[in-house]
C-alpha cells in the first residue's frame, strides 16, 4: 500500500513515517507544505495522511478535496479540537482521524481498516510472466479481437483476454466508451462529443455510451 505524509512538523512526519514503514507499509512521499504536494504529486497513492492544519496557503482541508475528489482515501491528522473546524473536515469524508500526539496502535488500526477498502489488484501476463497492475496506473484498455492492450501509466501489456472479462475485474472508476474501449475516468482531461482525453491519448465515443 502507497502511502503520502503530509505534515509541516519535521519530527511529527519524522516519527509517523516511521510508524508506518515498520508495520510493512511504503511511504512514497513526506511532504511540509500543500504547495509541495501539489506541484509534484503524480496522485498514484493509495492512501494520504493530511495534517488538517498545514503551514501554506494550501491547507490540508483544501489538499483533502482534490483528494476527496479522486476517490483517493485520507486520514485526518490533528492536534486541533476546534469544533467548527472539525466540521469541516466531516463534509469531506476521512476514513479516519488520528489525533497527535499518536498512538502507535490508532495509526495501525486506521490504516488496516483502509487496506481493506482498496481495489485488488489485477493479474496480466506480459513479456516477464505474470504481473500484479493497481487498477489506480491503468489509463484505458482497448479490445484487438481476442486480446486486450491495457496501457498503464509505465507501460503497455497485451493479454490474451476479451474486453469483458476484465471489465468484470475493475472498480467503479472504469467506464465503457466504445465497444472496444474501457477507460479510467480519472485520467480524463478533456471531453468532447466524440471523443476523451486522457493525456497524450485520444479515446472515441461511440453514439452508445455517449451518457456515461
Amino acid at each position: 500500500m502507497r502511502i503520502v505524509i503530509l505534515e509541516d512538523e519535521f519530527f511529527v512526519a519524522d516519527h509517523l513515517r516511521e510508524m508506518v514503514v515498520q508495520q510493512g507499509y511504503d511511504v512514497v512521499g513526506v511532504y511540509h507544505s500543500g504547495e509541495d504536494f501539489m506541484a509534484e504529486t503524480n496522485w498514484d497513492i493509495d492512501v494520504a495522511l493530511v495534517d488538517i492544519f498545514l503551514s501554506g496557503k494550501i491547507l490540508g482541508l483544501d489538499v483533502a478535496a482534490k483528494f476527496q475528489e479522486k476517490e483517493i482515501p485520507f486520514i485526518f491528522l490533528t492536534a486541533n479540537k476546534d469544533l467548527a473546524i472539525l466540521k469541516k473536515a466531516a463534509f469531506l469524508s476521512p476514513k479516519a482521524y488520528l489525533s497527535k500526539p499518536f498512538n502507535e496502535n490508532d495509526v495501525i488500526a486506521a490504516l488496516e481498516i483502509v487496506s481493506l477498502e482498496i481495489p485488488s489488484k489485477i493479474l496480466l501476463r506480459g513479456h516477464h510472466g505474470v504481473e500484479e497492475i493497481d487498477p489506480k496506473q491503468i489509463i484505458f484498455i482497448k479490445s484487438d479481437g481476442a486480446y486486450i492492450q491495457v496501457q498503464t501509466t509505465k507501460k503497455q501489456i497485451v493479454q490474451r483476454k476479451l474486453l469483458k472479462e476484465i471489465e468484470l475485474e475493475l472498480p467503479d472508476n472504469f467506464i465503457r466508451t466504445h465497444r472496444s474501449y474501457i477507460v479510467n475516468k480519472y485520467y480524463i482531461t478533456q471531453k468532447k462529443s466524440s471523443e476523451l482525453q486522457l493525456g497524450e491519448y485520444v479515446i472515441p465515443i461511440s453514439k452508445s455510451y455517449r451518457g456515461f
